[in-house]
């Protein structure tokens, strides 16, 4: 049977931990067998979206914690039963994680990943732009912007002025349409002219 990659990816509070845990229990109730793969470092100090969907569901399912996302060491990690492989938070792994798909679907392996598509800077982030090039299917899924309340989010905009590319909590961002955006960066900009 031959496998298939299924890309879920938005910007944050869009849903794709939810989508992704509803893809995850039709494989369970399928009677599939589910790794879920996720970056250790990228705890949000609560439970996973995922995890506590999936914590009453009957199957075989584990949840496998990478350490800070190194694609290398899934070869270790990876269960060789697991017919459908779910990589949570995907952004936050390197770029061996495309080549690990790419196997994982020449296997026969249903492959689930989700994570965001672009960074606060509207470039893509991670290994998320090529796995939705690679993938048979891409589902974008979109928060209702925090600001008008009335459009489809687009990016997940910083809330701080930390530059680095990963900061990781969801008290450090805000979903926005391209609307609120524009609006956003144009004030930022008049403040910087004063």
């Amino acid at each position: 049977m031959a496998g298939y990659i299924k890309v879920i990816a938005g910007e944050m509070f869009s849903g794709k931990s939810t989508e992704l845990a509803r893809l995850i229990e039709r494989s369970l109730i399928a009677g599939l067998s589910v790794q879920v793969l996720v970056p250790e470092f990228s705890n949000r100090g609560s439970s996973r979206d995922v995890e506590r969907r999936l914590r009453d569901m009957r199957g075989e399912w584990q949840i496998t914690p990478v350490p800070e996302g190194r694609g290398a060491k899934l070869a270790e990690l990876v269960r060789p039963n697991s017919l459908v492989i779910a990589v949570d938070e995907a952004q936050f792994f390197d770029d061996d994680l495309i080549t690990f798909c790419r196997e994982w679907r020449m296997q026969g392996r249903q492959v689930l990943v989700a994570g965001l598509d672009m960074d606060f800077r509207e470039r893509p982030f991670g290994p998320m732009g090529t796995l939705m090039c690679i993938a048979n299917e891409v589902m974008k899924v979109h928060a209702v912007c925090t600001q008008c309340r009335q459009q489809d989010a687009f990016i997940s905009h910083r809330l701080s002025s930390e530059a680095d590319q990963v900061l990781v909590g969801e008290t450090n961002y805000t979903a926005l349409c391209c609307d609120c955006y524009q609006l956003v960066l144009r004030g930022a900009e008049s403040s910087r002219d004063r």
